[in-house]
């Protein structure tokens, strides 16, 4: 099979971020959901931020190359990714387990009414070949 290539950020050619869909995202106005008491009672109050694009970078200095940041945060990443999966991985197996036990709870209640039906006809079988005799003994008396 073929690996799988996914762009950690994709960008269209004129720059804006898109999810993995296609949907580019608007950075220009984020909403921002603050969780507030009013009166006692819990609110979400939201805001919209106007956040500039015009920004000149030129001021800003990295400690690090961006080389270097990327080589040190790659790894982070990927240790993540296959963390998660492996999450996942054992999520899975247990929900496969929790559903192996439903099953198996449900057929052992299954025998188990089936088996109790068959000692319950056993039984009254021979209570009435009991109840047979005794009647066949006063007959013959």
């Amino acid at each position: 099979s073929e690996p799988v290539i996914q762009p950690l950020l994709p960008l269209t050619p004129k720059g804006e971020i898109c999810d993995v869909n296609g949907k580019c995202l608007d950075a220009d106005e984020d909403e921002v959901f603050k969780l507030t008491t009013k009166g006692g009672d819990l609110a979400v109050s939201t805001e919209t931020e106007v956040m500039s694009t015009e920004t000149d970078y030129e001021g800003f200095m990295f400690e690090q190359p961006p080389n270097e940041i990327v080589d040190a945060i790659l790894p982070l990443y990927m240790d993540s990714t296959v963390l998660r999966s492996l999450q996942e991985s054992l999520a899975s197996e247990l929900a496969a387990r929790m559903q192996a036990m439903g099953a198996a709870c449900d057929n052992a209640d299954d025998l188990n009414s089936r088996l109790n039906v068959i000692y319950n006809r056993g039984r009254q079988a021979k209570i009435t070949n009991e109840i047979l005799e005794i009647v066949a003994g006063a007959n013959a008396v």
